[in-house]
């Protein structure tokens, strides 16, 4: 596996191997061996290693963006040197806090009958797998997964993601070397960097795999999940979101331009590979609805074809925009491939309220890059209908004027049940690092509706269980 330069299509860098499934067996094995010691260690010993990690990262600050650029074709600065960077080692520094101060893990005491309950490690290692379109913050060896594992003191089993391989190779030797001097054990924190689909399966069937944190595509969550699942092991999955946002009648006809202004900016931002990227919008009345379309047409027809992260996901944006064709969906503008590298046109769908209801499937199918669908109702009551049809999601906005306030009170009612987080006025790219954030859903965004994977401390309770001591002695 070697990586591929997206922006000029050429491939770059050293060659990884793939793991065998004997060679992955024996890090699980490691893992099991290692997690009394994680279990049992201070809390100033795993901490100091978070923080010493952070600080390592930082000392290769552009190095590393510089390689991460290379590889995804995201911007330098500010995107990955400056947001995305302050993001990863802030993640890790509020994960090494919580180490400090574990109040989150819900101590329960029953004093007259001798009991006392608390969150505790999974007793097995969480593999994390991350995405495509985060290299630093979502890295399987520094994002939010392997943060929330570690603060909950299990160890890690990382995958590089084929589309970052240079980038994760260089952070995880930072890891190592911040492990080595914290004194942790070798199988604290592994790493590899591909291997077969069934022996990952294996992997995830070993008795020293715990848990799963995965962020990716629906097939590969629900296939995962599927595994998982007949194992009965737990599996954090953030998956497929169109993040849909509703226009009401009243604010569309006194602020369309600049509603679709804040949409298509949303939409197009890092070329549409966001996961919490609008793909949807829901506007309400024919005639400012046109007027909508072409200022949002104006604005994608302004920006440059986008650079995809991998082939994979230009073939996959180009089928999903056949199959709109193929039943007679208004492509109004882009649709096309271009060059150099890997990248696609902006791209914009209009349809009306009846054949979005008629093509649900394909409106709820979630589509990397930069594409966006507008559906054109005749009235909010219509926007309302297609809220209560949602499938789960990570974010859904409404948009909406003083006058509309029955229409968004309607509206809330609906997504309170279908979102993770609800936003008012704002698009829904960009997730703040808070233990107030919410970015999970109900399923098919997320595998399980009950947990965020941001937002310490909160996401370190997807790995850990209860455990209650029953008249144990001290």
């Amino acid at each position: 596996m070697r990586a591929i330069n997206p922006a000029t299509g050429e491939s770059f860098g050293d060659e990884f191997a793939r793991s065998t499934r004997d060679e992955l067996a024996q890090m699980a094995e490691a893992a099991l061996e290692v997690v009394d010691v994680l279990a049992d260690a201070p809390s100033a010993q795993l901490a100091g290693f978070l923080d010493d990690f952070a600080m390592r990262l930082e000392s290769d600050r552009d190095e590393i963006a510089a390689i991460a650029h290379a590889e995804t074709a995201l911007p330098l600065t500010p995107r990955l040197r400056e947001i995305e960077f302050n993001r990863t080692t802030g993640q890790l520094r509020m994960a090494a806090n919580g180490l400090r101060d574990e109040s989150w893990r819900e101590v329960a005491v029953d004093a007259n009958n001798n009991l006392r309950s608390t969150l505790v490690p999974l007793g097995g290692a969480v593999l994390c797998l991350g995405p495509c379109n985060f290299p630093l913050a979502y890295n399987g060896v520094s994002g939010g997964d392997f943060c929330s594992a570690i603060m909950a003191r299990n160890p890690v089993i990382a995958k590089a993601h084929p589309s970052h391989p240079n980038t994760t190779a260089r952070m995880f030797a930072h890891a190592v070397a911040a492990r080595d001097a914290a004194s942790l054990p070798p199988a604290s924190v592994q790493m590899f960097f591909d291997c077969a689909n069934e022996d990952g399966e294996a992997l995830l069937a070993h008795r020293g795999v715990a848990a799963l944190g995965f962020t990716g595509s629906r097939a590969a969550g629900v296939r995962l999940k599927s595994v998982c699942d007949a194992l009965g092991k737990p599996a954090s999955l953030e998956m497929a979101s169109i993040n849909p946002v509703f226009v009401a009648s009243n604010a569309l006809t006194a602020r369309h331009d600049a509603i679709a202004d804040a949409w298509t900016a949303s939409l197009l931002m890092a070329g549409g590979q966001q996961c919490t990227k609008p793909g949807v919008i829901f506007v309400s009345g024919i005639d400012a609805a046109a007027r909508f379309i072409a200022r949002a047409e104006h604005n994608a027809r302004a920006v440059a074809p986008a650079v995809l992260l991998s082939e994979s996901i230009r073939t996959y944006l180009s089928d999903s925009i056949s199959a709109w064709k193929n039943v007679g969906a208004s492509i109004r503008c882009g649709g096309n491939a271009s060059s150099p590298g890997i990248r696609w046109e902006p791209t914009l769908l209009s349809v009306d309220a009846a054949f979005a209801a008629l093509h649900r499937d394909l409106l709820h199918h979630e589509a990397f890059g930069p594409l966006g669908v507008i559906v054109i109702c005749d009235s909010d009551a219509q926007l309302v209908e297609f809220a209560r049809a949602l499938d789960g999601q990570l974010a859904g906005t409404i948009v909406s004027d003083a006058s509309d306030a029955n229409t968004r009170h309607a509206l809330q009612r609906a997504l309170r049940f279908k979102v993770g987080r609800m936003l008012d006025e704002a698009m829904p790219t960009g997730v703040v690092v808070s233990n107030a954030m919410v970015h999970g859903g109900p399923f098919p965004a997320t595998g399980d509706a009950r947990f965020t994977a941001v937002g310490l401390p909160a996401s370190a309770k997807r790995f850990s269980k209860t455990l209650c001591w029953d008249r144990c002695r001290a």
